[in-house]
């Protein structure tokens, strides 16, 4: 034991020497290998680090820290090496080469060595970001963490944003996470899931682990069936239960990308009826004046303006003067007019 005040003397004042302490060979029964206090991993595939550590071997030791007395056969903690642990298990190794801290070392030292060796291998998925940053306000406060710590997660350093992610280590369920984690589900997304029960959460979820939403659709989608639910007065489970919905989703002539956008088009036309036929009627306008290509007639958002805009596609300038001469004696060219008083 006489080596010991050395060796945590060496990564008290400087972390990078880390390694300055030399690997001994540990009995992989003797490590608990559960998510503890200092695990920051979450929705990983052991398979892939498995295949490299069988092909080239393990180049970089996991670090531990000794329990106290009374650990019983469990004698180390994970600090950092918790995704090599579980790959080395499934290898079926059974003694690995590890530094191993002091039983005295702090669990602030050893959360912030499993942190900076984290970030020099890898980048963090947005529920491991909630893991790190709900770990480290147990121990610093959280002025600290947004000044510091935060920019090293590529995050703002804003307190909102802080929040949301301690409401994703928090609040969301598993199969939220689970979204979250493999990038199927955006963060815009996943902050308006928090503002709802669990009950509908899981309901979303169930929706975007089957059909693949591009990140702007699956905030159109909760946003539109929130806003139904309350204009139609229905609860957001059944509405998500609607025959018109679940027919998409069964529907097997289509591919998940037709599903989604067809799902975004039956909620927007529930949701915003008038400005929909409001399109349509224009539509149905620039079809019958038959224009040939190169012309494109473009309404104001939402015909909420007086303007429309004309796009003319060219080569040169008797191309412009030709198509500009078939625009004014294009017949029916009057006919054009706010569709939105139609739409009524």
């Amino acid at each position: 034991m006489g080596c010991w005040p050395n060796i945590y003397q060496v990564f008290h004042m400087d972390r990078l020497k880390i390694v300055e302490i030399l690997p001994q060979s540990v009995n992989l029964n003797q490590i608990d290998d559960s998510p503890g206090p200092y695990c920051m991993s979450y929705g990983f595939d052991t398979a892939p680090l498995a295949e490299s550590i069988r092909r080239i071997g393990l180049i970089n030791p996991p670090i531990l820290v000794k329990k106290g007395e009374g650990g019983g056969e469990i004698e180390f903690s994970v600090v950092a090496g918790f995704r090599r642990i579980r790959a080395l298990k499934t290898l079926g190794e059974t003694h690995i080469p590890c530094r191993v801290l002091p039983p005295e070392t702090p669990p602030r030292e050893c959360l912030l060595i499993n942190l900076y060796e984290n970030l020099t291998l890898r980048d963090f998925n947005p529920v491991e970001k909630g893991m790190a940053l709900a770990r480290l306000l147990e121990w610093i406060p959280g002025k600290e963490a947004i000044k510091t710590f935060m920019p090293l997660f590529d995050l703002p350093s804003h307190e909102e944003t802080l929040h949301l992610f301690m409401q994703i280590e928090t609040a969301f369920e598993r199969p939220a996470k689970d979204l979250l984690a493999s990038g199927e589900l955006s963060t815009k997304a996943a902050k308006l899931l928090l503002e709802m029960d669990s009950v509908d959460r899981e309901e979303f979820c169930r929706y975007f682990s089957v059909i693949k939403f591009s990140k702007n659709q699956q905030t159109q989608f909760i946003e539109f069936i929130h806003d139904l639910s309350h204009i139609e007065n229905n609860a957001i489970a059944r509405l998500l239960d609607d025959p018109e919905l679940t027919d998409i989703c069964d529907n097997e002539q289509m591919n998940s990308p037709q599903k989604a956008r067809a799902l975004i088009t039956l909620l927007r036309s529930r949701r915003l009826p008038r400005l929909v036929k409001a399109e349509k009627g224009f539509r149905r306008m620039v079809e019958k004046l038959a224009l040939p290509a190169g012309y494109q007639i473009t309404p104001p958002p939402f015909f909420e303006g007086p303007h429309y805009k004309l796009e003319i596609s060219f080569e040169n300038g008797n191309d412009l003067m030709g198509k500009l001469l078939i625009l004014v004696k294009k017949e029916g060219l009057v006919t054009l007019e706010d569709p939105w008083d139609k739409s009524v």
